[in-house]
């Protein structure tokens, strides 16, 4: 008898406005992934015998749930957690970046970009005054700094600015996309049946955000995302490929 455990490749894109698959993504190692299905019905009792018998039963709605645990700290996993859209940061430089004014000796500023390198720091007199680098401490790769003092060497007329460079880096802003409706396909194995291999697809997923991100821990970070199965009305009720989903053996 053929039992089933399944290992293998979760990948989700977008649809195009047919209903078929864009190109999918690799979503990285997925430890679990699960459908559950559920239908809501109508039940009627005859009124005849004094027993009150259900004699019939419509099904009213039809219902499936998606959940998935994701793992990798990616783009396409970020985007779909967040309902962000991912922004490559190429390199550049920045000049006269203006400080708050005044700043607090001791406190953290930050700068527009990150991954920050020839950072000088300079007031606003009418010939500038270079800030010396001890008297501030930087954080390049989080694109930060401390005033640690704005004393020695002065007086000096804030608001300081900054000038920099920068290199690439991967931003991901929150809540900038509507509710993503996706496309998504297990590519795996049966372990339990000799490795068979199988193929589930799920047309239409409208996908929640993530409900947490775990920043500080001593686990893994891990997306757990959550979402309805709806019917993909494109494909016809009666036809091969159903309307929700599909299981392939092959």
């Amino acid at each position: 008898m053929p039992y089933f455990s399944g290992q293998g490749r979760v990948y989700i894109g977008a649809r195009d406005t047919a209903g078929a698959p864009q190109g999918l993504s690799f979503v990285g190692n997925v430890p679990e992934l699960k459908v559950s299905l559920s239908v809501e019905t109508l039940e009627h009792q005859e009124s005849t015998s004094g027993q009150r018998l259900t004699d019939l039963q419509l099904i009213k709605t039809k219902k499936g749930e998606f959940a998935c645990t994701l793992e990798e700290l990616i783009a396409v996993n970020l985007g779909l957690a967040l309902y962000g859209t991912t922004i490559e940061q190429v390199s550049g430089t920045v000049t006269a970046e203006a400080l708050p004014n005044p700043v607090t000796a001791g406190s953290l500023y930050l700068l527009a970009k990150q991954n920050v390198s020839s950072v000088v720091v300079k007031d606003a007199s009418g010939t500038p005054k270079t800030l010396p680098v001890a008297q501030y401490s930087l954080n390049a790769k989080h694109g930060s700094l401390v005033i640690n003092d704005k004393t020695t060497g002065g007086p000096y007329v804030e608001p300081f600015k900054a000038d920099y460079a920068y290199g690439a880096a991967q931003t991901t802003a929150l809540f900038t996309q509507p509710l993503p409706e996706r496309w998504v396909r297990f590519e795996g194995l049966n372990t339990a049946d000799s490795n068979r291999e199988v193929v589930i697809d799920l047309y239409r997923v409208a996908i929640n955000p993530a409900k947490e991100l775990s920043v500080i821990t001593d686990e893994l970070l891990k997306f757990e995302l959550s979402g309805q199965v709806l019917a993909d009305t494109l494909k016809p009720a009666a036809g091969d490929l159903g309307q929700f989903g599909r299981i392939v053996m092959l």
